[in-house]
C-alpha cells in the first residue's frame, strides 16, 4: 500500500515539474537570436538613430545595427531593398494605406533576420522560393524577441495600442548591455500632434518614439532627458541623416 502511494507521489511531482517547465516556456521570449561579432565601441559609447532613405531609419548601438522600414514607405520595394544599408536585424512595420506588398520585396536580403507582424502570408511563398530567403520572425501582441551580439543586447516586444485594442500598434526596442539600456518605441501607426502626450503616458518607460512617415520618420521625445532636437515641447521632428545620438540609461 505504501509503495503504491509512493509511486503516486512521484508521478504527481513529475507532472508538477513538467507543468512548471511549460509555464516558464510560455512566459519567456518567443524568439532568441545569437549573432556572431563583438562590440566595436566602448561600453559607454552613445548610440545613434538616423535617416537611411525614404521611410528608412537606422539604429546603431555598440556594434549592433537595426534597420526599420514601414511597408507604406517609398523605399519598400524589391528594387529599393537591394540598396538598403547593411544591418543585423530588420524591423518591418505594416502598412495602413493598402500599399503593403507582403514580404516579397524582402526576398533579396539573404538570411537577414526580419521581424514582421503576423499574419505574413502575402508574398511569403515567393520569398521562400529564392536561394537564401530571409529568416522571418512573425510577432503578435506581447510576443518578444531577445537578441545578443557580443556584449550588446536587444529586446523587442510587440505592444498593443490603447486599452481595448488587440492589434500590434508598435514595437518597444530596448538596447543596451548588462548595466544600462535605452528604450526606443517604433510605432506602426501615425500619431497626431494632439496624441503625442497620450503616447508618452501610455509608454512611461520609453525614452524616444519613432513615428512612421513615407519619406522621413518622425522622432518624438518621451522623456525630458531626450535631446530637444528629437522633438521639442512634445512635438515630433523629422529624422535627419545626421541623426540623433542617445546614451544608455541605468535602470
Amino acid at each position: 500500500m505504501g509503495n503504491r502511494y509512493g509511486w503516486r507521489a512521484v508521478i504527481v511531482v513529475a507532472l508538477l515539474a513538467l507543468g512548471c517547465r511549460v509555464g516558464l516556456a510560455q512566459i519567456g521570449p518567443r524568439y532568441v537570436i545569437e549573432l556572431e561579432g563583438v562590440a566595436q565601441a566602448a561600453p559607454t559609447a552613445p548610440g545613434r538613430v538616423q535617416l537611411a532613405g525614404k521611410g528608412l531609419a537606422l539604429i546603431r548601438f555598440q556594434g549592433l545595427t537595426i534597420l526599420t522600414v514601414g511597408a507604406d514607405a517609398d523605399a519598400y520595394s524589391a528594387e529599393a531593398a537591394r540598396q538598403w544599408p547593411t544591418a543585423d536585424l530588420l524591423l518591418v512595420t505594416p502598412a495602413s494605406a493598402g500599399h503593403y506588398g507582403g514580404v516579397a520585396p524582402l526576398a533579396s536580403l539573404g538570411k537577414l533576420p526580419v521581424i514582421v507582424v503576423e499574419p505574413v502570408a502575402a508574398g511569403l511563398a515567393s520569398a521562400k522560393s529564392v536561394l537564401r530567403p530571409p529568416r522571418f520572425y512573425p510577432m503578435q501582441t506581447w510576443d518578444s524577441l531577445h537578441l545578443r551580439k557580443g556584449k550588446t543586447r536587444l529586446r523587442v516586444t510587440a505592444l498593443p495600442g490603447p486599452p481595448g485594442s488587440v492589434n500590434v500598434a508598435g514595437f518597444m526596442l530596448e538596447v543596451g548591455n548588462s548595466w544600462a539600456s535605452y528604450r526606443l518605441y517604433v510605432s506602426c501607426e501615425p500619431v497626431g500632434a494632439d496624441a503625442a502626450g497620450v503616447l508618452a503616458q501610455r509608454l512611461p518607460g520609453a525614452d524616444l518614439a519613432l513615428l512612421p512617415d513615407r519619406n522621413a520618420p518622425l522622432l518624438l521625445a518621451l522623456q525630458r532627458a531626450a535631446a530637444p532636437a528629437a522633438g521639442a515641447a512634445g512635438r515630433p521632428a523629422a529624422l535627419t541623416e545626421a541623426g540623433h545620438a542617445f546614451k544608455a540609461i541605468k535602470r
